[in-house]
């Protein structure tokens, strides 16, 4: 008689797990927390939320540098640099009609230097700054314009010249005016809205 109660009971139980994975198998838990890309890179920038930005991978980094035309921003929120950059950047590109620009926020890559960043790196080794041992790094804000997987422009100069000054600081109206004049041109040279 235990056995049969036994059995019973490990049935009942079996039948509970089995209902509470399919359950839990075709709940949504995405549902509510479906955020846009622009909307969750105005949160994180505190810009407009009616913006271009497209969040992309390392690995699709890697595609665009090697293949596409576009435009490729890279940086993190927690970075003031990175801020200020995109405050100024989100004015040059609604100014000339820019569509689409890529975010890759390279953080989590770079504290984990895993392979994919290491091929952006390297990808992009000509234009970053060497330290005294040769190691190349990939310093934040960056902006890269690429044409047909050809790298067109690439600026980091607020990433290297910072000399323990603040980006208030830095980003006097001159230094706005310099870098929203030199980003224009060069969208005017690449036409990444093809």
């Amino acid at each position: 008689m235990k056995q049969i109660i036994r059995g019973i009971i490990y049935f009942v139980l079996f039948s509970i797990l089995i209902g509470a994975f399919i359950y839990l198998g075709e709940k949504d838990f995405n549902n509510e927390v479906q955020v846009s890309d622009s909307e969750r890179f105005a949160q994180e920038y505190n810009i407009e939320s009616n913006n271009v930005f497209k969040y992309v991978y390392a690995k699709d980094v890697i595609d665009i540098l090697n293949n596409k035309t576009g435009m490729i921003f890279m940086g993190f929120s927690s970075n003031d640099w990175s801020k200020y950059y995109i405050k100024y950047l989100q004015e040059i590109v609604k100014e000339n009609g820019v569509k689409q620009v890529y975010y890759y926020d390279l953080q989590k890559d770079r504290t984990k230097n895993n392979k994919y960043y290491r091929q952006i790196e390297n990808r992009l080794s000509d234009y970053l700054y060497k330290l005294d041992t040769g190691v190349v790094r990939l310093s934040t804000p960056s902006l890269i314009i690429v044409k047909n997987g050809n790298i067109k422009y690439f600026d980091d100069e607020t990433s290297i010249e910072r000399n323990n000054i603040s980006p208030d600081y830095y980003w006097s109206d001159e230094k706005v005016e310099s870098f929203k004049n030199r980003i224009s041109s060069y969208l005017k040279e690449v036409n990444i809205n093809e």
